[in-house]
């Protein structure tokens, strides 16, 4: 039986129609080549048989197995539905998940993701802190979703936010609103920007004046700050970035007798448990959460079963507006 030729950088090197030099670094350093020149070289030395100890290749049909879930802050209702989903998709597939969470730092998550990325096949950013320059790094060294965030060129899974912004100022003017403070989240979230993006487009339509607050992080005391800013400059209704923002808000209004909502209506974002458990129920946009997590991980492991091809596109989930006790007639309505 004739000894099989062993399989060179310089074969995938011809094969792919690059310099040896691109294939060595393509193998030991990802990040250092083009996302698709990576996937490329990857099949290749697939398909032609290639096997190195110490190459990034080296061991990936077992990495492929382990996926990374990098969420801004599991304390957020939201991040951890996202996360279940994630994770139920994930292992009905047989893969397992790492997750970590980051606790809104985008240095924290930087550090982290590039200290244990080389153990894992594929990563899912939930509400990524970073900027366009890190994720790009990550997507150079490994297939890439990410969740409540969108970027062009990359494969994201967001939801509908101009649909339920509507569905919500649509009810509020309906009810005889003329006025809404949005109250802001983190200066890093995508999910703030566009929600704000969304309110400014769309408060118009309606004729109603808007206003926001400061950037905030999402906890209960941003929201009894947000207190204070409306009652300098009371309006009739407010939207909230989350309903954890809109719990601390009605709280604190509560203590100032300000009633909810004959004085003021309220509305979070996420419809997230909090939104039942607070007094009166809080009317809340949904997120989707769930279904996000789940298309991320389905899309996620499509990427890795064709390294080869590298999936880019927007998924875009519908959300719907639930009213509750906590948003009424508008004050002298």
């Amino acid at each position: 039986m004739p000894h099989r030729k062993r399989v060179t950088i310089y074969d995938i090197a011809a094969d792919v129609g690059v310099a040896p030099s691109t294939v060595s670094r393509a193998l030991s350093r990802p990040d250092r080549v083009s996302a698709d020149t990576g996937a490329r070289i990857f099949a290749a030395a697939e398909r032609l048989g290639y096997s190195k100890v110490g190459a990034a290749y080296s061991g990936e049909a077992h990495l492929a197995k382990t996926l990374l879930f990098v969420a801004a802050d599991l304390a957020n209702p939201v991040y951890s539905e996202i996360c279940a989903g994630f994770q139920q998709v994930a292992s009905e597939a047989g893969y397992s998940t790492l997750i970590i969470n980051t606790q809104e730092s985008g240095a924290l998550e930087h550090k982290t993701i590039q200290g244990i990325i080389a153990k894992v096949g594929g990563v899912a950013l939930a509400a990524s802190r970073l900027d366009a320059g890190s994720i790009k790094k990550i997507e150079k060294q490994r297939p890439l979703v990410l969740l409540n965030r969108y970027m062009t060129g990359y494969t994201s899974v967001i939801p509908e936010t101009e649909r339920g912004v509507t569905q919500v100022f649509r009810y509020l003017s309906d009810l005889g609103h003329r006025s809404v403070l949005y109250i802001s989240g983190p200066e890093m979230s995508w999910a703030n920007a566009i929600r704000w993006r969304a309110a400014t487009q769309i408060a118009t339509q309606f004729g109603l004046a808007l206003t926001r607050t400061e950037y905030a992080v999402p906890e209960p005391a941003s929201g009894v700050a947000a207190f204070n800013v409306w009652n300098s400059n009371p309006t009739t209704a407010v939207l909230s970035f989350n309903d954890m923002l809109a719990a601390g808000f009605m709280h604190e209004a509560r203590n100032h007798q300000v009633r909810i909502p004959e004085d003021v209506s309220v509305v979070g974002v996420d419809n997230s448990s909090l939104a039942s458990l607070v007094t009166p129920e809080l009317s809340s946009l949904t997120s989707a959460s769930l279904e996000i997590g789940k298309r991320g991980a389905e899309s996620l492991i499509w990427q890795l079963s064709h390294r080869s091809i590298r999936e880019r596109k927007l998924m875009r989930l519908p959300i719907d507006f639930i009213p509750r006790a906590s948003t009424g007639l508008a004050k002298g309505s």
